[in-house]
């Protein structure tokens, strides 16, 4: 009998163990869910959202925050003409964080930031808190996408074979260039007799301009051609398909279903960034007056593999090429990654003469 009374005992507290353990989880994804309620967060942006690339890669991240923590999000597509004044209105309406985008927005950020001292701001890919300035309420990142376009460019170099490739940036800006001397460097890494073509678009969203870059550059031989450009890289999708027969890749955005000649993705953490921000400001974390890179050791960048290997298995006449190299291109990502593997951050405007003469 007493060994009953003892076993029915030992029963009630393991299920009294068990309401409790789930009160206390229900109570710690309660308080999770709820830790960023009351903080409102505004994008407002430089480009438009929807263009299947970086704004719509940062408004998932923040959308993300959203589900995770119950913050409030509003995005807002400016221009030149009314930078400062959509910061401003949102800093008015008592938004908490508010990012902005890209170096054309630096001003209008560094302005309205003066005016409202207890709102932060996070300026994703701009060069504020630098050499002697540092504002305490901004946090401002640039991103160093050398490492992965240099895969890029060893990767086109192995696969080439007219040995003459292509390479299309959007803004003659520090990082993009970087990126082209970077992926020029890697296809002269993988072959030295090929031969890299540049062009700068000024615009992440002209595909007129792009699309007659790339016809040129097919002229000229290439047969696999880099875009660097965010919402122009259509154009040069474009003209690949016209001409045919022309491999193309870019970062971001994903256009295999419509191009099968498209050999892969870099991703860029946009939304990584804002997550970081967001996460550092419910934390109480906030690294004003700091400058950031965002690069393949935090997010900043990331080659998608999936998406190389999905070309690799394909039926295309460069398929046996990407195959052959894929497992060491992943093993240079991680090398570069660690540490191992250095590669130059070159912001030069890319001049291919230069880069292999240099």
């Amino acid at each position: 009998m007493k060994k009953r009374l003892i076993g029915v005992l030992l029963a009630l507290l393991m299920v009294a163990s068990l309401v409790v353990g789930c009160a206390k989880q229900a109570a710690t994804e309660t308080a999770s869910a709820a830790d960023g309620a009351g903080i409102k967060v505004a994008v407002v942006a430089n480009q438009k959202f929807g263009d299947n690339g970086p704004m719509d890669n940062m408004k998932a991240g923040v959308e993300s925050m959203v589900e995770k923590h119950g913050i409030e999000a509003k995005y807002l597509e400016s221009s030149a003409e009314t930078f400062e004044e959509d910061v401003r209105a949102m800093a008015e309406a008592g938004y908490n964080l508010i990012i902005t985008t890209f170096p054309y927005m630096s001003e209008a950020t560094v302005t309205v930031a003066k005016e409202y001292p207890d709102t932060m701001f996070c300026a994703i890919y701009q060069f504020i808190n630098v050499g002697d300035a540092s504002y305490a309420n901004i946090w401002d990142t640039e991103y160093h996408g050398e490492g992965a376009f240099y895969v890029a460019g060893w990767m086109a170099g192995k696969a080439t074979q007219s040995n003459v490739i292509g390479f299309q940036v959007g803004g003659e800006e520090p990082s993009p260039n970087a990126e082209g001397n970077a992926f020029m460097r890697g296809a002269l890494a993988a072959n030295p007799d090929v031969t890299v073509e540049f062009a700068c678009i000024n615009s992440y969203e002209d595909t007129a301009t792009t699309y007659e870059y790339t016809m040129a550059m097919i002229d000229k031989g290439a047969d696999i051609i880099q875009g660097d450009s965010g919402g122009s890289n259509a154009g040069m999708v474009d003209a690949a398909k016209e001409k045919g027969g022309v491999l193309v890749g870019n970062e971001i955005t994903d256009f295999y279903d419509t191009y099968k000649e498209f050999n892969g993705i870099i991703g860029i953490g946009f939304g990584a960034n804002a997550i970081q921000a967001i996460e550092a400001y419910i934390a109480g974390t906030y690294p004003g007056g700091q400058h950031g890179i965002m690069d393949l050791a935090n997010g900043g960048y990331f080659m998608d593999w999936a998406s190389y290997e999905r070309f690799a298995a394909s039926d295309s006449v460069f398929a046996a090429a990407y195959k052959a190299n894929l497992d060491e291109a992943k093993s240079m990502t991680e090398k570069i990654i660690s540490g191992e593997m250095t590669v130059e951050f070159d912001t030069e405007f890319p001049n291919f003469d230069r880069v292999k003469n240099g």
